[in-house]
């Protein structure tokens, strides 16, 4: 017998709000689906209304595929709505929040949520971001190429590497100063490259001038470094960017600068002191002295007036999309001194003021649930309900549990069951217009690039991929993952290997064709864009996940299992009977057979499928 408290099912998409960006004033529909037949007598959406709970009783709209829709109208009186669902039957109440259904008062923390003050910008729905290591992407002007030995910092001098097709040097051994010539023509010649493999946002790690190939030791904000082609580089890489319907993020880190910075001679009031006075070094790194956001003629150069860092970037003709803020999750905060909620208000108050459609990113790691209410950040970088998570299902250890050699004695394998508990903790708190803007990665320029690992085979690595399908949000690709780029998991050296250039004329290589095929979907299908989500199967190590919007509805598959498993996926949940057809959107054939709105497929060892249902 079917427990038709799982069919119940709503979200904050356009599938389920007639308006998920509505203005102030605005009347909506919300909708909510359950089974057809399901022993409710009504179903009503809870709201506040100026401090009052209030009761909307919801009409039965249509039934269609075994499920029956209710929806009611609601007026958006208040800046913030918040609103859950009460359906009775003769035993109980069951309210509904983005935790799922249960029989007692639930919390407000997991409520539905609509702003109608939240910019979502428009060109999210589909986007796919590529992120790029400049030094390492491509060589597109050779006389602006740091000379071996041309200066020295910290007592060491800079190197020049030979070969292209080398690997980078050690970290012992270059001190983060090996380089081979990435610029930002290199980026601008490859955006042909970028069109044909589909992404339409390039986020570029830091540009502005400093000693290291990283930039996070910035020295000058307000000038692009001239070994990457300097401002009027960026500039051209914008506009051609532009051109093509490409967006253009940039990195920047204003929690540190780099110790070399004139500042740290000529504005000292900037930065935090010891107490010799000596300036501090954040996290202890004596090289990134960290800054002191008391110090109001600071806050005014880096983002409140007219010509500062932050807001510089933005206008003609840089023209950026949007900022990535290095250590978000640090910035104002130094033991009594505690000033981050007010400073990050500010900044982004700053920037969209600039530019309203702006996106925001924010480094965090963790839970960071209060940046991304709709006020704040569009996205942390989403290791935490996506990155962390999907790595640790595909074998690896935790990128932050890792680091704690007591921890990492229990001898844990992740199951389905805990990738949905972990990924549900992020997702279940945040509304819906900010889950579409998570901007989900599993590799980038801090952790060891999955694929590197010798555990990681062809198959498990399909699943990894095809994830990014089937998680809300933005898919990150980084750079040459799509080629199979070389590496190691020894140091961050081994995740910023140049770029195989060489590898990327083989269009039948299988790992292009892998992503292509990936990011052809997102772009194309909204169901994977800006569609529902919902979990239909989580057993073992195997995982199903439906994606749906309209008429649409996919299945998504990954087995992390070391062998076959035939397994029922419930696709009646979501007013499906079975697939179309025995092959999946990526050409692979599989085996499955539908049972009165069951799907019975064997799944392989290591398997994963997209499959379009009916």
């Amino acid at each position: 017998m079917r427990d038709w408290t799982k069919s119940i099912y709503s979200d904050g998409t356009e599938g389920y709000v007639s308006n998920p960006s509505p203005v102030l004033g605005e009347e909506i529909t919300i909708r909510l689906s359950l089974l057809s037949g399901a022993p409710v007598s009504d179903v009503l959406v809870w709201r506040i209304v100026n401090g009052a709970e209030t009761y909307i009783p919801m009409e039965r709209e249509k039934s269609c595929g075994g499920l029956d829709y209710y929806c009611a109208k609601t007026t958006l009186n208040e800046p913030i709505l918040k609103y859950h669902f009460v359906l009775v039957t003769e035993d109980a109440a069951f309210f509904y929040t983005q935790e799922g259904a249960q029989t007692t008062v639930p919390d407000y923390r997991h409520d539905f949520v609509i702003r109608t003050d939240y910019v979502k910008p428009d060109w999210v729905d589909g986007a796919v971001f590529y992120q790029i290591f400049p030094e390492r992407f491509c060589n597109g002007d050779p006389s602006n190429d740091v000379k071996d030995g041309e200066y020295e910092y910290f007592g060491r001098k800079c190197i020049k590497m030979p070969d292209w097709n080398m690997a980078p040097l050690p970290v012992e051994e270059s001190w983060g100063m090996d380089f081979f010539g990435g610029d930002l023509k290199g980026v601008k010649d490859k955006i042909p490259y970028l069109k044909d493999l589909g992404v339409n946002v390039i986020y570029l790690n830091p540009i502005f001038t400093a000693y290291s190939t990283h930039k996070y030791d910035c020295i000058d904000y307000f000038h692009v470094d001239p070994h990457f082609g300097g401002d009027e580089a960026l500039a051209e890489l914008s506009d051609e960017l532009h051109k093509n319907d490409m967006k253009l993020i940039l990195d920047i880190s204003v929690n540190h600068t780099g110790s070399e910075h004139e500042w740290t001679r000529t504005k000292r009031e900037f930065y935090f002191k010891d107490e010799e006075g000596n300036l501090k070094g954040w996290a202890g790194v004596k090289s990134l002295p960290f800054m002191d956001y008391r110090n109001e003629e600071l806050r005014d150069l880096i983002y409140r007036k007219e010509d500062s860092v932050l807001r510089k970037w933005l206008r003609p003709p840089y023209n950026i999309d949007g900022w990535r803020f290095d250590v978000a999750d640090v910035l104002g905060k130094n033991d009594d001194v505690q000033v981050a909620d007010e400073v990050w208000k500010e900044i982004c108050e700053a920037i969209r003021q600039e530019k309203r459609d702006a996106f925001i990113i924010g480094e965090h790691w963790g839970d960071c649930f209060e940046y991304l209410q709709g006020d704040l950040w569009n996205t942390p970088m989403n290791y935490y309900g996506y990155g962390r998570v999907i790595r640790q299902f595909a074998g690896l250890p935790d990128l932050f549990l890792q680091r704690n050699e007591t921890i990492m004695k229990a001898k844990y394998v992740m199951t389905a069951e805990d990738v949905v508990k972990r990924s549900d903790d992020h997702y279940n708190c945040l509304p819906q217009a900010v889950a579409d803007c998570q901007m989900n990665l599993f590799d980038s320029h801090d952790v060891s690039r999955v694929h590197n690992y010798g555990e990681i085979t062809d198959e498990k690595y399909r699943g990894v991929v095809l994830s990014y399908l089937l998680f809300t949000g933005i898919p990150c690709v980084y750079y040459g993952d799509e080629l199979g780029i070389d590496g190691h998991t020894i140091s961050d050296a081994g995740c910023r290997y140049p770029m195989p250039w060489d590898k990327a004329t083989d269009k039948d290589n299988e790992r292009y064709g892998l992503y292509k095929r990936m990011i052809e979907l997102r772009r194309t299908v909204p169901a994977f864009a800006k569609g529902g989500r919902k979990v239909l199967l989580a057993d073992g190590s195997i995982l199903a996940i439906a994606r749906f919007l309209g008429g649409e509805r996919y299945l998504g598959i990954i087995s992390m299992e070391d062998e076959e498993r035939e397994v029922t996926v419930p696709v009646w949940e979501i007013g499906a009977s079975g697939a179309v057809g025995s092959v999946d959107e990526f050409g692979r054939s599989f085996d499955a057979k539908s049972d009165n709105g069951d799907l019975k497929i064997k799944v392989p060892a290591f398997g994963a499928y997209i499959i379009k249902l009916d």
